[in-house]
């Protein structure tokens, strides 16, 4: 369960809910509003006073971050 601007998000894969973990705070949380409450990137910049350009780039980081991160994790690197 990840706290994220007053909602209340929860990660039923366990893998991912692992990877998550790692990311900063406010990469973690673009991800979160992004996948799990569907919000554009635009609604994102709102709620988080970035601009949408911003936003953007911390999915797209992120994302491959979060491979990196969940590939580390099942070959057993990451614990």
């Amino acid at each position: 369960m990840f706290r994220v601007l007053d909602y209340d998000i929860e990660v039923k894969d366990e893998l991912i809910s692992e990877a998550l973990k790692y990311l900063p705070e406010k990469k973690r949380n673009v991800i979160l509003l992004s996948f799990f409450l569907d919000m554009t990137d635009t609604e994102i910049a709102k709620h988080m006073n970035l601009v949408r350009s911003t936003i953007h780039h911390h999915r797209v980081s992120s994302l491959q971050a979060l491979k990196k991160i969940m590939e580390g994790i099942r070959n057993g690197e990451i614990k």
